[in-house]
């Protein structure tokens, strides 16, 4: 399997990312860039070309074309499909070598000095299978949904998206953090518990771990507490419902686990710029 290699600093550099989505049949078009091109399926399949190989990226799957070469859709999605594309460049010499690193410890490459900063090599593959979906599309949620108002808005996409990289490279090396384990018990417990009552309390019981332990991992790792993403995981599939449905506010509130529909729409418009009924009026306006 090829792998990028390069070393940092200094990290890859985000240009642009976005959120799409491919219905029944349609395919990417012919391309080529002169940045590298990273695109994550969140559903269903794409099937992409480059410099003549076919490759299929399935759910939980990524791909990095690399610049210059064409690539494009050689068969229509089978499926309706959702993914994330972000476009960076590596400001550093890269290469493209076939094996890559399976010892954490080998990324560090030599010390730093008074002067000098310590250099590290990182080697991620250039198509792969995402162990940790939930950490990785809450990392590319902050990316496209850092607020756009404060000054360093673009400065934060980079630190997420520096996260992400590291990532990858844990998972090549088979090594996820311990708070990128407390993360993923998180996420996975609120996305399930979301339409009931979510205590803190409960939580903690339920993963064995302190409270405050709880909200630091979070913090550290996908930049909120539990307690928003918690809203965010709700604000999401009230908007799903939104679009798709035709059920009362009251009750698409009671669905997502907020008995209040009042505080619900208050808490709708606070995250999403829009009162429940606004929405649905725009997206059925599309």
């Amino acid at each position: 399997m090829s792998h990028i290699q390069f070393q940092v600093p200094a990290f890859p550099t985000l240009i642009k990312g976005g959120y799409a989505v491919f219905e029944k049949g349609k395919k990417h078009f012919h391309r080529t860039f002169t940045v590298l091109d990273l695109i994550y399926v969140k559903s269903g399949e794409l099937y992409l070309t480059e410099d003549r190989i076919p490759y299929s990226i399935g759910k939980g799957q990524y791909i990095i074309l690399l610049p210059g070469f064409e690539h494009f859709g050689h068969k229509g999605c089978q499926v309706k499909s959702e993914y994330y594309w972000f476009h960076f460049m590596i400001p550093t010499n890269y290469e493209i070598v076939e094996e890559g690193i399976t010892n954490w410890a080998d990324i560090h490459e030599s010390e730093g000095d008074y002067e000098h900063p310590p250099s590290y090599r990182l080697s991620i593959p250039c198509y792969g299978e995402i162990e940790n979906t939930s950490f990785v599309e809450s990392i590319f949620h902050q990316i496209l949904h850092v607020d756009h108002q404060t000054p360093d808005y673009q400065l934060r996409q980079q630190l997420f998206f520096q996260e992400f990289l590291l990532h990858l490279q844990k998972e090549a090396c088979k090594i996820p953090s311990a708070a990128e384990k407390v993360v993923e018990e998180v996420v996975a417990y609120i996305q399930a518990h979301y339409r009931d009552e979510v205590k803190m309390e409960d939580l903690a019981n339920a993963i064995h771990f302190h409270p405050d332990y709880i909200t630091r991992c979070m913090q550290k790792i996908v930049g909120e507490t539990p307690n928003h993403y918690l809203n965010r995981y709700r604000m999401n599939q009230a908007k799903r419902l939104l679009a798709t449905t035709d059920q009362k506010i009251a009750n698409i509130s009671n669905e997502v686990g907020i008995l209040d529909s009042t505080y619900f729409s208050k808490l709708f418009k606070k995250m999403e710029g829009l009162t429940p009924i606004e929405y649905r009026k725009v997206i059925l306006r599309r």
